[in-house]
């Protein structure tokens, strides 16, 4: 494009508008274009720079909480409610009775007719003996008929005593298995000689066997017992620790033998209502039970769980001391019984149930109680106390957190006082220094989330718990919460 001048300036000629549309739309289309690239680009925040250690505190700390929580022990409690000690005492006692003893006078085959613990009056047949034989096979006949088949009262007896025997069942006393067989027999045999003796005398007269036998009656009025042990005349003034080895003991079953010899024992009755339970002590038993003075005490008798209360008399024979059980019920239900386990039952009081496990010492300051005061125009129990401010003497009543009081000391908390701290009796010139001190039986309370020592007033205990009574403003009271091992804490330790 050519210049020119005019008037001595040079003069660029003008583009035509085409080329200044071009040039114009040229820089447009660059502009979009770096528009549209510079809107692919993303802005990111940038971090502070603290926050990457502020992260990982937060991480440690929650760590070590888990860590912390996971290792330490977890704290045992027991919420305190009210209660009652059972401390009963298990016993093995010799049943005496007024028993009687009776001897066949003849020799021969032998039926019972009575049951066994069944009462007899005089006169009652109680077995009758065949002297030749015949009678038996007579009877035998006799009860084979349809008439003489056992009742469902009989079947319901042999199933009662089945159930008994192996509910009962010991694998030490083989004994016991052979008592089962005789006792079913006997039964048995009982059940059938039931129809028997109602129809004697018939039977007598239709056979012509008047004179075949002999027929036995009762001399007197008691409960009928078909076993001997040689303890019938044993009374408790008698009686010997020996016997109560049952190593020793043998029971003879007199309805085991179809066969009785002359003089031999047939049965024997029992003759009176009451009868006596007696047992081996020791000191310490009668300690624990506090048996020196007890003149009646309860029992429980384990074969049927029956209670009882029975008079009781401590005797003591040859430096042996035994106890003695006098009942005037239940004989029959034990007729044949000798040895009988039972339980004392000790009345207790009741009160806080608390476990021992919980139970632990606390010390305290003890002071005369004669130098306790209140402080002014208060209710505040506390002491007078000297201290010396540059060579001036100075007398301060400090309020006191008295534990317990007795008749003469005050059990006051260790935080209130230092050892060697002179107090002052009021209006007297008498003083004390705090020193002494003695120890009370509490438990750490964590009602608040630490350990607070409360005290116990123990009425009873034993291996496992104590009783304590209620009330006291330092005492531990129902719904409590208490650590279950004491041991292993101190007073004013956080918990929780």
């Amino acid at each position: 494009m050519a210049e020119t001048k005019r008037n001595g300036r040079r003069i660029v000629p003008a583009k035509n508008h085409s080329e200044k549309k071009r040039n114009t739309k040229k820089k447009n289309n660059k502009r979009t274009k770096t528009a549209k690239k510079n809107n692919k680009v993303i802005k990111y925040k940038r971090k502070p720079k603290g926050i990457v250690p502020i992260f990982a505190v937060v991480i440690f700390y929650v760590i070590s909480f888990i860590v912390m929580y996971n290792s330490k022990a977890k704290v045992k409690t027991y919420e305190i409610d009210n209660g009652s000690l059972t401390s009963n005492t298990r016993f093995t006692g010799i049943a005496l009775r007024s028993e009687e003893v009776f001897y066949s006078s003849y020799s021969g085959n032998i039926n019972y007719y009575q049951k066994e613990g069944n009462r007899v009056k005089v006169d009652d047949t109680i077995y009758t003996v065949d002297e030749t034989g015949r009678v038996a096979e007579i009877l035998s006949q006799y009860t084979k008929s349809d008439e003489n088949s056992l009742t469902k009262e009989n079947l319901h007896s042999i199933k009662s005593m089945l159930n008994n025997f192996r509910t009962n069942y010991d694998g030490s006393n083989f004994n016991a298995l052979y008592d089962l067989k005789t006792d079913l027999n006997s039964t048995i045999l009982q059940a059938m000689n039931e129809s028997v003796i109602n129809n004697l005398d018939s039977i007598v007269t239709n056979t012509g066997s008047e004179n075949l036998f002999q027929t036995i009656s009762a001399k007197s009025s008691g409960v009928i017992v078909y076993s001997i042990d040689g303890f019938e005349a044993v009374t408790s003034d008698t009686i010997t620790s020996s016997m109560f080895d049952k190593n020793n003991y043998k029971k003879q079953n007199l309805k085991a033998e179809n066969i009785i010899v002359s003089d031999n024992p047939a049965y024997k009755l029992i003759t009176d209502e009451t009868w006596d339970i007696v047992f081996l002590l020791t000191q310490d038993e009668i300690d624990k039970n506090d048996l020196t003075n007890k003149k009646t005490v309860s029992i429980n008798i384990k074969k049927d769980n029956i209670r009882a209360v029975c008079d009781f008399s401590l005797l003591n024979i040859d430096d042996t001391y035994y106890g003695k059980l006098s009942l005037n019920k239940y004989m029959i239900r034990y007729a044949t019984e000798r040895f009988l386990d039972f339980e004392l039952l000790s009345s207790t009081d009741s009160g806080l149930k608390i476990p021992t496990s919980a139970v632990t010492d606390g010390e305290f300051f003890i002071i005369p109680k004669s130098f306790m005061t209140t402080g002014g125009n208060s209710n505040t129990y506390g002491f007078i106390c000297e201290t010396y401010e540059n060579g001036t003497l100075n007398s301060q009543f400090i309020a006191a957190d008295i534990y317990k009081l007795t008749d003469t000391l005050c059990y006051v908390s260790k935080d209130d006082f230092t050892a060697g701290s002179n107090i002052v009796k009021v209006d007297s010139q008498e003083r004390y220094i705090i020193g002494p001190t003695e120890k009370l039986k509490g438990v750490y309370c964590i009602n608040s989330g630490y350990t607070v020592f409360k005290l116990v007033d123990i009425i009873d205990k034993n291996n496992e718990y104590i009783i304590s009574k209620k009330g006291g403003s330092h005492g531990v009271a129902v719904y409590d919460r208490i650590v279950l091992d004491a041991h292993k804490y101190s007073a004013n330790q956080m918990i929780y």
